[in-house]
């Protein structure tokens, strides 16, 4: 073997004890998000339909303009949908986002436990394979990572292995399914783009940095299968 050859070989088993097992580690999660559907990860089996009625059999007395004087701030969306049988406007604004009834004109959110409960009682039998529902809290702030959506948000917890269902505190929209399932994947998704942060970034030092390791392996093993098959020893 002639001295580049060594030197390369050197090189490459140096590499090959520091980036092999984070190449390993790649294989290995790459592997896991293969064996299952990203649907089956986001809980979308599991995902509730929710029947709220229709704005057609609904009284609205609170028109747009109405609502426009009430909010008293810049209105950036104005949206009229049932929610629990009764039409309420949902309304985003500088001063945020709020739910108001259409014939009332009673700010609804956030939602309280009783139209929690309700809700839960509207939903169809998706959420059987989540097991039982034990605990429901309301976030303010500090969410965990699993969940990623607009606060505040109602927690729906199940048992036995901590299942949630995320509902918008403000909408009573559906925000997120989170099972055993997602929060593999999203362990294994952080080692595999090397997030530190938990940023989702993939632009970070610490994959370049292997992303170049493994690549300087591979092309060092290229040279060495090289030099070995002109000096015949291929297999040997």
């Amino acid at each position: 073997m002639s001295v580049l050859a060594k030197r390369v070989s050197r090189l490459h088993k140096i590499i090959g004890v520091v980036a092999g097992l984070q190449i390993l580690f790649w294989t290995v999660s790459g592997l896991f998000f293969t064996l299952f559907p990203m649907e089956t990860i986001r809980g979308d089996l599991w995902r509730p339909v929710i029947e709220h009625g229709s704005l057609a059999d609904m009284s609205v007395t609170l028109s747009a303009e109405d609502v426009v004087q009430q909010a008293g701030s810049d209105i950036s969306s104005l949206e009229l949908k049932p929610f629990l049988g009764a039409p309420v406007w949902l309304v985003e604004s500088r001063a945020g986002r709020q739910m108001i009834d259409a014939r009332t004109g009673d700010v609804r959110s956030p939602l309280s436990q009783t139209d929690i409960d309700r809700l839960v009682d509207r939903f169809d039998d998706r959420p059987s394979g989540l097991g039982s529902l034990t605990v429901t809290y309301l976030i303010h702030e500090n969410p965990l990572r699993e969940y990623g959506g607009p606060l505040p948000t109602w927690v729906l917890e199940y048992e036995p292995q901590k299942q949630r269902i995320y509902v918008d505190a403000v909408t009573g929209d559906i925000r997120a399914v989170r099972t055993t399932k997602w929060r593999i994947f999203d362990v294994l998704w952080r080692f595999h783009i090397m997030d530190i942060t938990g940023e989702d970034r993939f632009d970070t030092w610490w994959i370049k940095l292997f992303a170049f390791l493994g690549l300087t392996m591979v092309l060092s093993g290229f040279v060495i299968l090289v030099d070995r098959a002109r000096k015949g020893r291929l297999f040997g």
